[in-house]
């Protein structure tokens, strides 16, 4: 059967907040969607295996997209970096990417096609068709594609299970997002109107002043995005991704340490609490966020009970960036996963423990 439904396609990449979030999802959650999971070495690891016993950890077992996390970048000659690059190189990495893929049986492969020439793509696709597990190619259109071997390959292997996706990267432009989205639609769609398409991207904030004191909340625009472009081709096999709420690897640095700040997700916009000016605690941000009509609709999952720990100042509650961010990705997850749920957002269908 294949993989490849509808359903939810979460961006994940190897970094605390999303591995963390992942691991607190109940398991009946884990299993609806179907993660879209870029492989990178595991913070500071010697060896790149580490990366996958943290996917094990926080995922299971179930089935995955892998692919590679071109956003990753490291000056660092540790053996797991060496093996990344290897994994890059266009030459050489795609049968080793493939070799990979073949020792983990619930990876599902994302050919690897940026720089790579026609004959290794084909030969990625046939490696996949033998393991019968189906495979995906990502389109990411910040990168250039060489378009004529990618069309090729849709009308040789019209008759296999694969998954297309169209990743429009960072954005803060729907309008662009959409055309950009849509030219390649068309002409996929053009090939075949069987094939199955996920359309994923990015939008959350990069700075935060706007959003002091409740001034403004954050519209989820990679849902705008996919509702616009569902009128068009919501008759096809056409799909919901995004990037969890978080965003591609950066590496500019510097800038002040940020303020406290609680992220309450949504089904439709992210609602953020920090005061520059009230100087907020974390615990301040969660009270505030606790107070809001939405609070009373909020998932009861590990995320919402975090922000509700810290709100009442009990132990184990957000004191840090990194956990908040975390339980914002959690409880982005679960939202989403859910997101066409009539009524109110569904608890978790494993057994619930009050973490309170």
């Amino acid at each position: 059967m294949s993989e490849f439904t509808k359903r939810y396609y979460p961006t994940i990449c190897i970094r605390r907040a999303e591995m963390k979030a992942m691991e607190m999802l109940p398991a009946s959650e884990k299993v609806k969607m179907l993660p879209i999971v870029l492989l990178a070495p595991w913070l500071n690891s010697i060896e790149f295996e580490n990366t996958h016993a943290i996917i094990e950890k926080s995922i299971g077992n179930g089935p995955v997209i892998a692919d590679l996390d071109r956003h990753f970048a490291s000056d660092s000659d540790q053996p797991s970096r060496r093996a990344f690059w290897q994994l890059i190189d266009p030459e050489t990495g795609p049968i080793q990417w493939m070799e990979l893929i073949k020792c983990h049986e619930n990876y599902i492969p994302c050919i690897q096609i940026v720089g790579v020439d026609e004959k290794l793509i084909r030969r990625q696709i046939d490696f996949a068709v033998e393991l019968k597990r189906g495979f995906a190619i990502r389109i990411e259109l910040e990168r250039q594609h060489d378009l004529k071997p990618i069309f090729s390959i849709i009308t040789n292997y019209l008759e296999q299970d694969f998954l297309f996706i169209i990743d429009y990267g960072y954005t803060k432009q729907n309008i662009n997002a959409e055309i950009n989205v849509s030219r390649w639609a068309d002409e996929l769609f053009s090939q075949s109107p069987d094939l199955k398409l996920v359309v994923t991207g990015s939008s959350f904030p990069n700075s935060f002043g706007q959003f002091d004191d409740f001034n403004d909340d954050n519209i989820i625009e990679s849902r705008v995005i996919y509702n616009r472009l569902s009128e068009k081709y919501g008759n096809y096999k056409f799909f919901y991704g995004d990037w969890s709420s978080t965003k591609p690897r950066s590496y500019d640095g510097g800038g002040s340490k940020p303020l406290p700040r609680i992220d309450f997700p949504t089904s439709d916009k992210w609602i953020i609490a920090r005061s520059k000016e009230n100087d907020w605690d974390f615990q301040e941000a969660a009270e505030r966020i606790t107070r809001l009509p939405e609070w009373q609709k909020r998932p009861m999952v590990w995320g919402t009970g975090m922000i509700e720990k810290a709100a009442k100042g009990l132990p184990g509650g957000i004191s840090t960036g990194p956990q908040a961010i975390a339980a914002r990705v959690n409880i982005h997850l679960y939202t989403q996963n859910n997101f066409d749920s009539q009524s109110q957002t569904p608890t978790p269908q494993a057994k619930w423990i009050d973490p309170i």
